[in-house]
């Protein structure tokens, strides 16, 4: 009786973490699914923002050859 009583509880204790691993991976997909849906990068609607951003020139944007460290080759 002792070991069918332990068998039970030992089933029942799986079945737990089986629900509770479940519960998990489903929160992680619906978590997963709402920050694909929001979009971060565009701003919110009445407020003022700094404009689109520019891009940045090259870094090698009006470094003559000869600032250029010896060995090291022109920019493509």
């Amino acid at each position: 009786m002792a070991a069918m009583n332990a068998f039970l509880t030992a089933i029942a204790f799986l079945v737990l973490v089986a629900a509770a691993a479940y519960v998990i991976h489903r929160l992680g997909l619906q978590h997963a699914d709402r920050i694909a849906a929001y979009r971060y990068s565009t701003p919110r609607p009445g407020r003022r923002g700094r404009g689109t951003p520019q891009p940045h020139p090259a870094p090698w944007v009006g470094i003559r050859a000869s600032d250029r460290p010896p060995g090291r080759p022109a920019p493509p």
